[in-house]
């Protein structure tokens, strides 16, 4: 998909191959204030927050790629989310917004349904896995929103619902998940595929989808390429 950028934050820095092969290919690479501090092998494109935890010689080093945002009401994560939105990108994969600090991590999986509702797509890569965000595309009383996506068998993949009237179908996995009511975090969690392909459809999202990276991290889907 055109139009995507990478979003580095300030997490812990990748150390998988994958996702420090989506951090060194990206042809648009967005970095936090602090994460900039730590960025090795290649220059960030735009530098975004309210530059509290960037360094003097990082400011005068990217002086022309600063974007300031002094906004106290939000993270610097959501502020490059906003940033991409506005320069018209569509698609952001997230890096380092896991580790350190497991309160930040769980702040950061909560926005990925607010940053759905401004992309067409979004996720969120750790060292470990893959978070998928997906909002409603049709209206409540209208229908489902289905999509399909890649997976790989016996893997395993969880699903997690941000409002408990989320109602869900998936074709392609171990357990059946249409009666689980999402009145807790880990009901739809701790599943397995079945086949190479989750058959979706849902309502009353956001939806996201968690799958390890597969012990061949080469195997890893890219769904940007559907």
């Amino acid at each position: 998909m055109k139009n995507q950028a990478v979003i580095l934050a300030q997490g812990a820095y990748p150390s998988h191959p994958y996702p420090l092969q989506l951090l060194h290919e990206a042809k648009m690479l967005v970095c936090t204030d602090g994460a900039v501090n730590n960025l090795k092998g290649r220059e960030p494109d735009i530098v975004v927050g309210d530059l509290d935890s960037l360094s003097d010689r990082m400011k005068e080093r990217y002086a022309s790629r600063l974007v300031i945002n002094k906004d106290q009401n939000t993270n610097d994560l959501t502020k490059a989310v906003k940033l991409c939105h506005e320069k018209g990108i569509r698609a952001v994969t997230i890096l380092g917004a896991a580790g350190l600090r497991e309160d930040h991590m769980l702040g950061n999986i909560s926005l990925l349904g607010d940053y759905a509702r401004m992309m067409e797509k979004v996720r969120m890569v750790t060292d470990y896995g893959t978070f998928w965000a997906y909002t409603d595309k049709t209206s409540p009383t209208s229908g489902f929103t289905g999509f399909s996506l890649r997976c790989i068998k016996g893997n395993p993949v969880s699903f997690f619902g941000l409002d408990p009237a989320l109602q869900l179908k998936v074709k392609g996995v171990q357990y059946p998940v249409e009666n689980v009511i999402f009145d807790a975090l880990w009901k739809a969690t701790l599943n397995t595929c079945t086949g190479n392909r989750l058959e979706v459809q849902f309502r009353n999202g956001p939806l996201l989808i968690y799958m390890i990276h597969p012990a061949i991290f080469q195997e890893a889907p890219d769904i940007w390429e559907e």
